[in-house]
């Protein structure tokens, strides 16, 4: 009996030890963090933890910090806080061997390129950031681009859509764009509008290097997919006009059934309004306003200041959408959700409620550096450069991938008529079902002197020598 219970003893022991190195097989690699399995409960944005000092790895937001335009890059901030509490609280990034845990500075640009120059130059070379991310205007990116190259730094570009400043001479190797361009944004609408009954479009844009590409491009776009179409008038305005009156005067007088526009801020906010005020309607259902294209729409400032039903019909033309038909997606906005009802000021306003648009295009873009980071196992700006070309990100219901030639994030792009009332917002016109238009519809524009700038040309290795391993003396 005791020979018996002691061959079973031996058995379970052996069992055990076999399911322990199952266990072991079935584990995550050592220190990789998974997006959205941290202890997110703990994150509140007025009261951020991530550490202040040590060896960390630091990300600067290098955005607008002051002025009236601040809550964006507050909002940003909130943002890189929540990814960091994410993966902090996942034990942080395994860099040479060791986990570091994220730290986050702030950079103000001021949202003028000499401030903008001094605030990146200090993050580099006083707060010695490893990364920084940012901004919005391509007239910074550029500056930013340049610095970045100068001090071999890594600069996530997450805001600026101008296709030419991811082109030759601009273009260097340590800047990555992880947001859409103008020219991927153009083709999804004009993909969008292709299959459309719609046929006269009037161009009304901001009188700037933004505005003018979209412009350019959305018309041969739209021409080369539909030949149908009419472009039945072209404006520039400067930015900040108050008054489209004018400018909405020969829209109407034109005939035309959808304004492409691309504008935002109080541009978009005041366009909106005064084309309702003036009876501005859609010719295919006179209950609506005239349909205004453009990537902002969804700022809520804007739409709460228009009211929601003026929202209606809106056409928000986005490189970042919420899909709830996505696990992913889903599950990000039931977490993000339920902490946003016990946010403070400012951070409990509509403007936070959902991490959708650009609040979405950032949180993409941190986790993304963050996977490089931990890809390339180290903080070596030309080890993270050689870890994200090419690389993919399919994570929180978002898939990307970079193309190596130009360092430019390439994916599906949605297009969402806006609706009043809705499911996201209760006073605002918000994003209905989206349409998803293929990466190969929207595909950026690259600079030509790019393609195959990577291309690595493997030489075929000389067969292996034979070694013949010394024999054992023969035992006598």
């Amino acid at each position: 009996m005791k020979a018996t219970s002691n061959f079973h003893g031996r058995w379970i022991v052996l069992g055990c030890i076999f399911m322990f190195f199952i266990f072991l097989i079935g584990l995550p690699q050592a220190g990789a963090f998974v997006p959205l399995k941290g202890d997110l409960a703990k994150y509140d944005p007025n009261n951020q933890t991530f550490p202040t000092s040590g060896d960390t790895i630091k990300i600067a937001i290098w955005d607008v910090f002051s002025g009236p335009d601040a809550w964006i890059a507050e909002a940003y901030y909130a943002i890189l806080g929540f990814v960091a509490q994410d993966i902090n609280s996942q034990g942080g990034i395994k860099v040479d061997g060791k986990m570091k845990k994220i730290q986050i500075i702030k950079a103000d640009t001021q949202a003028k390129p000499d401030p903008a120059k001094r605030a990146m130059e200090k993050a580099i070379l006083e707060d010695k950031v490893n990364f920084l991310a940012g901004v919005a205007g391509s007239h910074l990116m550029k500056v930013g681009q340049a610095v970045a190259k100068e001090y071999k730094v890594i600069l996530v570009n997450n805001a600026a859509y101008t296709d030419s400043i991811m082109f030759l001479p601009d273009f260097n190797e340590y800047t990555f764009r992880t947001c859409g361009t103008v020219d991927g944004n153009v083709k999804t609408a004009a993909a969008f509008y292709a299959k459309r009954p719609e046929t006269k479009f009037y161009i009304l844009a901001q009188d700037y290097l933004f505005g003018h590409a979209c412009a350019d491009a959305f018309k041969a776009t739209i021409k080369a997919l539909k030949p149908k179409a009419e472009i039945v008038g072209e404006e520039f305005f400067p930015v900040f006009t108050k008054d489209f009156g004018p400018y909405l005067e020969k829209v109407r007088a034109s005939g035309a059934e959808v304004i492409f526009s691309m504008a935002w801020g109080a541009d978009s906010e005041n366009m909106i309004k005064q084309s309702r005020q003036l009876g501005l309607k859609y010719s295919l259902n006179k209950e609506l306003g005239i349909p205004i294209v453009s990537t902002f729409l969804d700022a809520t400032q804007s739409l709460e200041a228009i009211g929601g039903p003026a929202g209606r019909g809106l056409v928000l033309n986005t490189d970042f959408q919420l899909d709830p038909r996505r696990p992913g997606d889903k599950k990000l906005m039931d977490i993000w959700h339920k902490l946003w009802k016990t946010w403070k000021a400012p951070y409990n306003s509509v403007n936070h409620e959902w991490p959708n648009g650009g609040w979405l295009r950032n949180m993409v873009s941190y986790y993304w550096l963050c996977q490089v980071i931990q890809k390339a196992g180290s903080l070596d700006s030309q080890k993270i450069i050689a870890a994200w070309e090419g690389d993919t990100f399919d994570a929180i219901g978002q898939k990307q991938y970079m193309r190596p030639d130009d360092h430019q994030a390439i994916a599906d792009r949605a297009l969402c008529i806006m609706e009043f009332p809705n499911k996201w917002f209760e006073k605002n016109a918000g994003p209905g079902v989206p349409t998803w238009i293929p990466a190969k519809d929207c595909m950026p524009g690259m600079d030509p002197k790019l393609v195959g700038r990577v291309a690595v040309v493997v030489q075929p290795k000389a067969p292996a020598k034979k070694v013949e391993k010394p024999k054992a003396p023969a035992k006598k």
